[in-house]
């Protein structure tokens, strides 16, 4: 791998699930490594692809060319794709320093194996991800806003639907950041070499994956206690309609009683 001195990543957000049983078994492309959250592909010398299964894909010495007609070729293993290339990160592992720098678009390495590229791929892939949810979240937001400004107005929605909506949207969120993107877990390949961790790491922060996840977590917090509690004054007011209307057929009742 130390024969060529660059490599050029460019990760791309999909979909929220790419099947991989499914890729790995019937996309035709030169399958080299299945793992159970990503697969890896060698598209010819130093010319990789990973595709992972939150959703994102990570090209590496990749023609453009190559790129849309292979991101054609997955769309079929795509569970509920996102709008087309609107998610991309593009980032460059250089070697040439004896020691390790990490910059905003580039990293210089003693040297580049498979390994600094699977960590900088799972990185790039990471971070298109998060950039996704941070935009979900941010029409969530939006979405409590327009409610709560019906509230400040003395209006309550008129169904509990939309906001149950929201709701499950907060959890959907949290459960696929967590268990899905793993944000807060070092791959084990960096377990296995303080190198690849410390590469880790460093990447982690330039990206800053853990001060974007708590900012996700914080809104979307937010957004659970607002849904609660609009749910609470939507239960109120069909509580509230029950008495009225229970009255109401008392009242009925006695009338016919009394009249009938």
């Amino acid at each position: 791998m130390n024969e060529i001195k660059e490599f050029s990543l460019e990760a791309f957000y999909l979909a929220k699930e790419v099947l991989l049983d499914k890729a790995a078994e019937k996309l035709e492309k030169n399958l080299i490594g299945r793992r159970r959250e990503f697969l890896t592909y060698l598209f010819g010398p130093h010319e990789f692809m990973f595709v992972f299964s939150f959703g994102a894909v990570v090209f590496v010495n990749i023609d453009k060319d190559t790129q849309t007609a292979t991101k054609k070729a997955l769309h079929k293993f795509l569970r509920a794709p996102v709008r087309k290339d609107s998610y991309h990160e593009s980032y460059i592992l250089r070697q040439g320093e004896k020691e390790l720098n990490v910059g905003e678009a580039a990293a210089e390495l003693p040297s580049i194996n498979t390994g600094e590229i699977e960590i900088a791929a799972r990185i790039l892939a990471q971070s298109v991800a998060l950039e996704y949810i941070e935009d979900l979240t941010d029409e969530i937001l939006s979405n409590i806003e327009s409610i709560n400004s019906g509230l400040e107005k003395g209006k309550l929605p008129q169904s509990s639907r939309a906001v149950l909506r929201l709701f499950a949207q907060n959890n959907s969120i949290i459960q696929f950041v967590i268990s899905k993107l793993a944000l807060l877990d070092k791959p084990d390949i960096a377990w296995e070499n303080e190198r690849l961790e410390v590469l880790f790491s460093q990447l982690a922060d330039m990206f800053e994956l853990r001060s974007r996840f708590r900012n996700v977590e914080y809104k979307i917090g937010f957004a659970r206690e607002n849904s609660e509690f609009i749910l609470t004054a939507l239960q109120s007011r069909r509580e509230s309609f029950l008495e009225i209307i229970i009255i109401v057929l008392i009242a009925i009742d006695i009338l016919l009683y009394f009249f009938g």
